[in-house]
């Protein structure tokens, strides 16, 4: 037989194919460890906001409490500013977190919204080299009084 003829044997031809594989291969299991990652740290920023809205609604409840304080939700909300930024200082790796806090009008329940922007693994694959912004959303309400 001629070279090339049908029939006949084809060297190399299966080196583009097996390449092919290996970069799709490749991408999915870089899409899959990127998405895990941000993943987990959009929880550990869930983690964060929930404990900062529990601290907030503690320090809400002892200000409220608190007779040489006075009343009034606005002395209140400033305990809880306070508050959500001494928890949000007590780890260095909190600096990122950024959090807006809202009380409810009978003072009894804090209202935090959380935002960082956080690198991921192989992000700047898929066009996120400068990391991906979570929000995410957390209530405590204080403890009553007795």
């Amino acid at each position: 037989m001629r070279p090339g003829a049908r029939g006949g044997v084809d060297h190399g031809s299966t080196i583009p194919l097996i390449l092919g594989v290996f970069l799709v291969a490749l991408l999915m299991i870089g899409g899959a460890i990127a998405a895990a990652d941000a993943f987990v740290q959009q929880r550990g920023l869930q983690d964060v906001c929930d404990g900062a809205a529990s601290a907030a609604a503690a320090e809400a409840a002892r200000l409220d409490r608190d007779p040489s304080l006075g009343s009034g939700a606005e002395l209140a909300f400033d305990g809880v500013e306070d508050a959500v930024a001494r928890y949000l200082a007590r780890d260095s790796d909190r600096e990122a977190v950024h959090a807006d806090a809202a009380l409810s009008p009978d003072s009894t329940t804090v209202l935090l919204t959380c935002t960082e922007t956080s690198k991921i693994a192989f992000g700047a694959m898929f066009g996120k080299g400068a990391g991906v912004r979570h929000t995410v959303h957390s209530s405590a309400r204080s403890p009553l009084s007795g």
